[in-house]
């Protein structure tokens, strides 16, 4: 059986890849032999690998805490120690390492309908940087050792554990205290997806020769306004989420959705959970 490191395996993201690959795979983490290994630390990497000895590695670990990740300084430092990361484990015989980009890493100013893997790159973040970055070390790392690599770039998720002060649970939050929340123009559409069907779908592309970006979303677009009626529509309520309230944040697009055919077409992957259905599943951990 493949054994698979999974770095950030107890995070909102990596413990849905963790548990999609229950029998399939032998998956490790940082915490590997009650050891917790920190990435950040000097010579984390090759303690790390040396005690797991993965086949496969998933990186999914990341600064990530809300409304600061952004802009963190931390992100040159996870750039490093992820290029440290990819280093120790083709050299000690990794075989296949997928990393986890955003789709931050494009340019948002270009005005397309979907973004496809060969679009644009151009980031106004810092975290969007270094995840270029990154990617570029990923590839030039597996080249160097004629190995396989992947990139999935992660667009907008949604699901029990994640940061509260994002979109969808604002959102949930309101209608069940039955309170009212103002929200940016109703016409921005973004890529929404389950969680869950995320996990499934790195977990895929962990597994199989699929190379380079790969953007992992659902492809779908869905406005501020779909979003908010569905919402409200669960619970039987109206007029508590106001699009049109607010303004977008500097350099945010109106429009932001990917073209997922390398994840259907090439992968052969196929999302699972409607976002109705997410967001009803999600509703209820927060009941």
């Amino acid at each position: 059986m493949l054994r698979v490191l999974i770095t950030g395996a107890g995070g909102f993201i990596g413990r849905h890849v963790a548990k999609a690959l229950e029998g399939k795979a032998e998956v490790v983490s940082a915490h590997y032999q009650n050891r917790r290994v920190d990435l950040l630390e000097a010579g984390a990497a090759t303690d790390l690998i040396a005690r797991t000895r993965p086949q496969i590695l998933i990186h999914l670990a990341w600064e990530t805490e809300h409304g600061q990740f952004w802009h963190s300084a931390k992100n040159v430092a996870w750039q490093e120690a992820s290029t440290a990361l990819f280093e120790t484990f083709f050299a000690t015989g990794g075989t296949r390492a997928l990393g986890l980009g955003t789709c931050a890493e494009y340019d948002w100013s270009i005005g397309v309908e979907r973004l496809a893997e060969d679009a644009p790159l151009a980031p106004h973040t810092a975290y969007g940087t270094a995840k270029v970055a990154t990617a570029k070390a990923l590839a030039e790392t597996a080249e160097r050792h004629d190995a396989s690599w992947a990139w999935g770039r992660v667009f907008f998720t949604f699901g029990s554990g994640e940061p509260q002060r994002r979109l969808v649970p604002l959102m949930l939050r309101a209608v069940l205290d039955k309170e009212v929340l103002d929200v940016g123009p109703g016409a921005t559409k973004r890529d929404f997806w389950d969680v869950r069907d995320l996990g499934a779908a790195i977990a895929a592309l962990a597994v199989s020769d699929v190379e380079g970006p790969v953007n992992l979303a659902s492809g779908d677009g869905f406005s501020f306004s779909d979003l908010a009626a569905i919402i409200q529509d669960l619970v039987g309520a109206s007029g508590l989420i106001r699009p049109d309230r607010r303004e977008l944040g500097p350099g945010q697009p109106l429009t932001l959705v990917a073209d997922a055919s390398r994840l259907r077409n090439e992968l052969g992957f196929q999302p699972t959970i409607s976002l109705k259905q997410g967001l009803s599943d999600y509703l209820a951990t927060m009941r």
